[in-house]
């Protein structure tokens, strides 16, 4: 089958990598193309499911077009997702946890499109909508595992716990989702429905906005808390120092954009960028609480650290006569 050579080639550690990075990426869109389905109220533009008003590919431009874009953009991203699980299945020496995370991103990116046809059939109940977005969430914390995982794989790194600070990391991390979940709540209550025509929305708009709002201030001190410690004390991987320290000023960046957008009557195009922020916030999140929450053990050095290393000679005094730029010595328990 000319299939499986296409699979074989994907199987190497660089070509996997890189095929999970194109499914994160693919991922983040679909998250700011979902949203301005809804802000410029396209929701009901292909009032059908999965036909577009009946025909194959929209038959006018304007909403029909955004709604079927979108559409389009969510295909994509369910074949990217399902093929990085079928190269997962034939990797014969991957981590369990490549075909775990392939696996269960496929299953939750699949999920999408009959819950975007009952979004659809069902007048875009707020509900129907909020558990859209929410589910490309939870795909996206998927995938974000995925790629560390697939990282960890190619670099040969092994990963231990941070019984010290991992704890608050991992508040930090599930109070970042209370964040993302209070704000669908908010969308619900709020505006911007997805169909001019349909007013149906869900609970009180001002009291979740101020359930929101204590929230994100309860995220934003213990994320601040958490960075000032790593950054102080150190410890942890070149990746996770870079994602902590992007952290702060985005999640200032995303205070302003909300306090902005709330001020000015919702403009659609300032809760696209609030959206697409929190898209990357989450992300960048996870990725920094993973890295603190599980440090990089000692002694784990990578395939590209191990070749570097090869053909270094020592002195009588064990000291390295040739060390390559930017790679400490590897710890050894023989005496040189």
């Amino acid at each position: 089958m000319p299939l499986m050579p296409s699979l074989d080639r994907l199987r190497t550690r660089t070509a996997f990598v890189r095929l999970t990075f194109v499914a994160l990426g693919l991922l983040w869109v679909i998250v700011p193309s979902g949203a301005m389905v809804r802000l410029t109220a396209s929701g009901l533009g292909c009032p059908d499911w999965p036909l577009c008003d009946g025909n194959v590919v929209p038959a006018s431009t304007g909403h029909q077009l955004i709604e079927f874009s979108n559409r389009v953009v969510s295909a994509v991203v369910v074949a990217v997702a399902i093929l990085s699980w079928l190269v997962a299945r034939r990797i014969p020496d991957g981590p369990p946890a490549l075909r775990r995370w392939s696996g269960a991103v496929a299953l939750t990116t699949a999920a999408q499109l009959p819950l975007g046809g009952v979004t659809v059939l069902t007048g875009l109940h707020p509900l129907a909508v909020g558990a859209h977005f929410l589910l490309s969430m939870v795909t996206l914390a998927l995938v974000t595992l995925l790629v560390l995982s697939a990282l960890d794989w190619r670099a040969g790194r092994r990963r231990g716990w941070d019984r010290r600070r991992g704890p608050l990391a991992g508040i930090v991390a599930l109070m970042g989702g209370a964040v993302l979940v209070s704000g669908v709540i908010v969308t619900a209550a709020g505006p911007h429905s997805g169909d001019d025509d349909v007013t149906e929305r869900f609970g009180d708009f001002l009291a979740a906005v101020e359930v929101h709002v204590r929230l994100a201030i309860a995220f934003t001190a213990l994320a601040v808390i958490l960075i000032a410690w790593v950054m102080r004390e150190g410890g942890t991987d070149r990746l996770t120092s870079l994602m902590a320290k992007i952290a702060v000023p985005l999640i200032l960046l995303q205070i302003i954009i909300g306090e902005y957008q709330y001020r000015n009557g919702l403009p659609w195009g300032v809760v696209l960028v609030h959206v697409s922020v929190a898209a990357t916030l989450w992300v960048v999140i996870l990725v920094a609480c993973l890295g603190i929450i599980r440090p990089r053990t000692e002694g784990s050095y990578g395939l590209r650290d191990a070749t570097l290393w090869q053909g270094t000679h020592r002195t009588e005094s064990g000291s390295a006569l040739s060390r390559p730029s930017g790679i400490s010595a590897p710890q050894s328990t023989q005496t040189p």
